[in-house]
């Protein structure tokens, strides 16, 4: 399979790598980026894939069989459109986009292509889907982070945003995908709740979930170590997206 990579920076370097060490079949024959150098940076590390550099998403999503996006909200709406006229799947880390960006999925849906996004740094994303069958009441993410991972310099802890995740997903786009995941395995972006904590004591990026429907209660936490290349990156949400991606690309 022909794969082209949209967003050359930390996770899709190490999505890159995975390809490139065979732990995920396929072939990478393009990598695009909005900043030129990260793309020429990642292509150096690559020794058993020739990628192009693509010149920009278009010529990107025309060469490949399949487009992974690690880049943000608006490029996923950028590849779907090309991308779902060629017939073509595409696998996403910014999945606030699709709530932001609802066309997306009924796009997909007219043309009879497929979305792929992974469970990124929660779990019980399964369970969670099964629940809804027996009518979910309430949905509940707190997520508590580092100061630096939110960009803020504390000396106690603070709740930044309390609200819906359709609120919190336009506020926060590089950093609560997680709320876009839940809300769409539960109930939806407008009825899951959300509350963000930048707290200096915690080291790792934490996600307690509580989710209460007619066949019982959900609970989970997750507490995330850090990608080492990037504080603000929880280094699951790569790794959940590497093991998705062996899975499809058998």
């Amino acid at each position: 399979m022909k794969i082209s990579l949209i967003g050359c920076g930390t996770i899709g370097k190490e999505i890159a790598i995975a390809f490139e060490k065979k732990i995920v079949n396929g072939s990478l024959v393009a990598l695009y980026d909005f900043i030129p150098e990260k793309s020429d940076e990642l292509k150096e590390i690559l020794k058993n894939n020739s990628p192009i550099i693509a010149k920009n998403i278009h010529e990107a999503v025309s060469i490949a069989d399949f487009v992974i996006e690690c880049a943000s909200q608006k490029a996923v709406e950028e590849i779907s459109k090309p991308a779902f006229s060629q017939k073509k799947d595409i696998f996403i880390l910014s999945v606030g986009a699709l709530i932001v960006f609802p066309h997306i999925l009924k796009s997909a849906k007219k043309h009879n292509c497929k979305v792929y996004f992974p469970s990124g740094a929660i779990a019980g994303l399964d369970a969670i889907r099964g629940a809804k069958l027996s009518k979910i009441s309430s949905a509940v993410l707190s997520t508590r982070k580092p100061p630096e991972a939110l960009g803020l310099k504390l000396k106690t802890e603070k709740v930044i945003f309390n609200g819906t995740a359709k609120e919190a997903i336009k506020k926060f786009p590089a950093n609560i995908n997680v709320a876009a995941a839940l809300s769409l395995a539960g109930i939806g972006p407008e009825k899951t709740k959300v509350r963000i904590i930048a707290d200096p004591k915690v080291k790792r990026n934490t996600h307690e979930i509580e989710v209460i429907s007619g066949s019982g209660r959900i609970f989970t936490r997750t507490e995330n170590l850090p990608s080492p290349s990037n504080p603000k990156t929880s280094y699951l949400a790569s790794l959940s997206a590497i093991s998705y991606l062996k899975e499809i690309c058998q």
